[in-house]
């Protein structure tokens, strides 16, 4: 709240009802001073403060000079900065009216990104904005002003309260103007129009500009007439670095490895066609646009940081946020915002008017960013686990719904929709390398070396392991050529810490991203030996015996506690299960003709292992959870196991269709596997996925 100053020394410094004459008196001073004083006329000065508390001690010298001190304050804030000022803005791009007009010269476009451009021009350098309406893109023709603006202050380039907008990039603007002018004088009462300033803006040199504007401000029709030409832009360019660098970006100039997040999203969502749908983010927007208003909307304190798949797809993320999606309250900061992909920029920029919000990814930029951490708003983004800070937005592979969702909308079909929810795991940045139509995009940068992607292999033929299960660490030790499993645990979190990382790491469990878009990147490190070390892995891992079997059904619930359970843990049986599948639909294609392997064959041998003749109830109860994936791993080899099984004298089939325990903790034994395995003939199911997070579909 504001001090009053001269109030409070009237009404509570010196007595009710003292004339100001006595009062006066009593103080030594004249009446003309103090009056003056008492009317706001005059500062409270240190002289005039020691003779108040001397002769009424009602507060005292200091107390009264802090209340001037902040009533003076108050009074500065509320005064507007004139509007012909402006803040210094450090050279960047050079970007002249010829490039202005070049760019709607021969350019449909342009027309509907000017609305976009002149936006980004008005968020990056108005004063006490509270409204901006431009609407651009695919909202251009819709009815009323081209644009629209409220501002608190004025500035050389937005006018102070109401502006209405109308622009075009035709190559008459005096007849475009006149014709605009006109129109909104019909459009809007004398009222209206008394409190509005009307702009017209064209990306044209205009040379009768000044006279056209001296005209129609003679006729008081608005509050002021404005008009500006591709002369004034240039200007108005140079105090926005923001501005810039959407211009260089939509206009293809070199902009010194600096990015706006239209150009961000361009890079990310345009690689496929359709171009990837900003409804991918749905959830992430819902879930994150508390946090980044929150931390906006309040002085910095620190950078905010986001944590993603890869870069890309945060700083795609950022750009659907900052966008319609996030709601109005967050696009009036997206304007602002310029992405540094290399250092050697940030510095020189940070050095003027801190009006832009950088965004970092690399830890070169980052460390450019310390010293202005807390003086500005910023934010940094890092790969999924390559941090040892908790990130304020974490982004998280995307729901069911939305997934399916935005591919329908992109027009995927039912079955592109369940084989890309499979091979993705529903990771946005493996969803966009299997949708692109660039080869580089399509394989990760990981995959291009021959080191890492070699030190990969035992990893996707596990999919999942529990760090501190040593048996799985010995499981994951003899799948590598010859580590140990201290170097390969050196090596996960090496991967999971890469751009676009195949690997995640959460607590004490690990895992592949996507087992399949990882096979399709290996498949040419993987040798003759490393998949026979995985299909007698799978023989060890899958023929394990279940010990919680040994007791009553009523207490198998309780297996850990009796110590009960089987030395691999079950997120690495499920993983080697699932290799198995993957390998029989996929792995043919990848290995037979380079090593002389049928996967298919081999997958069907590991099956008829683990379910020998003659079958026995304990072996089929042992394998419950895994039946369905034998089925589809070796589907004719597993009916005629079952098929030779129910012919035999006594089928051990039949001991599964037993009456269900009905104890608090009875389930009936076959429900998981043979009814799974009747729905693995029905249904798609999620074998061949692999890895942490996937859906119900199987490639096959």
């Amino acid at each position: 709240m504001e001090f009053r100053t001269p109030t409070r020394i009237k009404t509570e410094v010196i007595p009710p009802g003292m004339s100001v004459t006595k009062a006066a008196q009593i103080m030594g001073v004249g009446r003309p001073a103090l009056s003056n004083l008492l009317n706001g006329n005059a500062a409270l000065s240190a002289d005039m403060a020691a003779r108040l508390e001397k002769a009424f001690k009602k507060f005292t010298r200091k107390e009264l000079l802090d209340m001037q001190a902040e009533y003076d304050a108050a009074q500065a804030k509320q005064k507007d900065a004139p509007a012909d000022a402006i803040a210094y803005v450090p050279p960047f791009l050079t970007i002249k009216a010829n490039n202005i007009e070049g760019w709607v010269s021969h350019n449909i476009p342009a027309r509907s990104r000017l609305a976009v451009f002149l936006r980004t021009l008005v968020h990056s350098t108005g004063r006490g904005i509270t409204k901006v309406d431009f609407p651009g893109n695919d909202d251009a023709q819709r009815p009323g002003w081209d644009g629209f603006v409220e501002a608190g202050e004025g500035t050389p380039w937005v006018p102070a309260g109401r502006s209405g907008w109308e622009f075009g990039v035709n190559e008459d603007p005096k007849t475009k103007a006149e014709g605009d002018f006109e129109k909104s004088v019909k459009a809007h009462g004398k009222k209206k129009r008394a409190e509005t300033t009307f702009v017209f803006v064209t990306p044209r040199r205009w040379l009768g500009k000044a006279t056209w504007v001296s005209a129609k401000q003679a006729k008081k029709l608005w509050k002021d007439v404005r008009a500006y030409d591709a002369s004034d832009l240039e200007q108005w360019l140079e105090q926005s670095l923001s501005g810039q660098a959407w211009f260089a970006n939509e206009t293809e100039i070199p902009a010194q490895h600096v990015r706006s997040l239209d150009k961000c999203w361009a890079d990310w969502a345009d690689v496929s066609k359709p171009p990837l749908t900003g409804a991918l983010f749905a959830p992430a927007i819902e879930a994150a646009k508390r946090v980044m208003l929150a931390r906006l909307s309040k002085p910095s304190e620190a950078p905010i940081m986001i944590a993603a798949d890869s870069t890309e797809e945060a700083l795609a993320f950022l750009a659907q946020l900052l966008g319609e999606r996030g709601g109005e309250e967050l696009i009036s900061y997206r304007d602002r915002v310029l992405v540094f992909d290399k250092a050697g920029v940030l510095p020189r920029l940070a050095a003027g008017a801190q009006s832009f919000i950088p965004v970092v990814f690399t830890r070169e930029v980052e460390r450019e960013l310390g010293p202005y951490a807390t003086s500005m708003h910023s934010i940094v983004v890092y790969p999924r686990n390559a941090t040892t800070k908790e990130p304020d937005i974490v982004l998280e592979p995307v729901n069911y719904e939305a997934f399916d969702k935005a591919l329908a909308e992109m027009g995927k079909d039912r079955d592109d929709i369940a084989r890309l929810s499979t091979a993705t795991g529903r990771s946005l940045t493996v969803l966009r390398r299997q949708l692109s139509t660039v080869p580089a995009v399509r394989t990760p940068a990981w995959a291009d070396n021959h080191e890492t992607a070699a030190s990969l292999v035992p990893f996707l033929f596990v999919g999942a392991w529990n760090s501190k299960n040593e048996t799985d660490k010995l499981g994951l030790s003899l799948l590598s050529r010859g580590h140990t499993y201290d170097e390969l645990e050196k090596e996960c979190q090496r991967l999971a810490q890469l751009n676009d990382a195949p690997i995640w790491s959460i607590g004490n469990f690990r895992g592949v991203i996507s087992k399949i878009d990882l096979l399709y990147a290996i498949a040419g490190e993987i040798t003759t030996d490393d998949l026979n070390r995985y299909f007698s892995m799978a023989r060890m891992v899958l023929g394990e015996d279940d010990p919680a079997l040994d007791l009553d059904e009523d207490q198998r619930w309780a297996a850990a506690i009796h110590g009960k359970t089987r030395e691999f843990s079950s997120a690495f049986r499920e993983g080697i299960s699932e290799t198995l599948v993957l390998l029989t639909v996929h792995g043919k294609h990848s290995f037979a003709g380079r090593l002389g392997i049928d996967t298919e064959i081999e997958a069907i041998r590991v099956v008829r292992d683990l379910l020998p003749t003659p079958l026995t109830t304990r072996i089929l109860e042992a394998n419950d959870r895994d039946l369905p994936t034998y089925a589809e791993a070796a589907s004719d080899e597993f009916l005629s196991i079952l098929e030779r099984d129910l012919k035999s004298n006594e089928p051990a089939v039949l001991g599964l269709l037993r009456p269900m325990d009905s104890s608090v903790f009875g389930r009936h034994p076959s429900r998981t596997g043979l009814l799974g395995f009747g729905r693995a003939f029905m249904e798609p199911c999620n074998a061949a996925a692999g890895g942490f997070h996937f859906g119900p579909a199987c490639p096959s």
